[in-house]
């Protein structure tokens, strides 16, 4: 019984370790398209199945646009789903706040797990660190370290955030991406 969830164990850190490897080559090699993100990420929304939480989206702006990878940008929404799976209860919220502030959109992602301390604020995008008691077989670690690369690809950034919500009282993840207008002056020196 040991051996077989060794066994397990290592597939999953074999299947994450090439999965982390092939991020960072399709990020080297990622094309980039203009997306009205909010409209983007509403699709995504309907199109979950998962029935064990409710994702919400807000925003006080109609349309934002920003220039991303589609397939990166959504491997970093599922990795922090996946985390928040593994923190909260069953008919939990997720949320997405999205805003724009000066040559960025900022999102806010929270849950409402029992957190994380902003001690871990730096420890947790490191590879392979988790802090999971439970359910640590399924997890490498890699997550949010992946989800960093590609973040910074985008030209943005990626830091756990002190939770201001009071309805959400779990891990808060935000995420600030240049606005399509500023993209090129911005990441590419142009």
């Amino acid at each position: 019984k040991n051996m077989g969830e060794d066994i397990d164990r290592m597939n999953i850190l074999i299947s994450d370790i090439s999965n982390y490897t092939l991020t960072q080559v399709e990020i080297s090699e990622a094309t980039f398209e203009k997306v009205e993100i909010i409209s983007f990420l509403n699709k995504f929304k309907d199109s979950l199945v998962n029935k064990k939480y409710e994702l919400k989206i807000v925003s006080k702006q109609e349309e934002i646009y920003i220039e991303i990878n589609k397939n990166k940008f959504l491997q970093v929404i599922n990795n922090l789903i996946d985390n928040s799976l593994s923190y909260i209860k069953i008919n939990s919220k997720l949320l997405i706040s999205i805003n724009v502030e000066g040559q960025y959109c900022v999102f806010n992602y929270i849950d409402q797990g029992p957190g994380i301390s902003l001690d871990y604020k730096d420890k947790i995008f490191e590879r392979f660190y988790t802090d999971r008691k439970n359910d640590r077989k399924s997890h490498s670690g890699l997550g949010l370290s992946i989800s960093k690369s590609v973040i910074e690809s985008f030209g943005g950034t990626i830091n756990l955030k002190k939770n201001m919500n009071k309805d959400f009282q779990g891990a808060c993840f935000e995420i600030k991406l240049p606005l399509k207008e500023f993209q090129k002056s911005i990441t590419r020196g142009d």
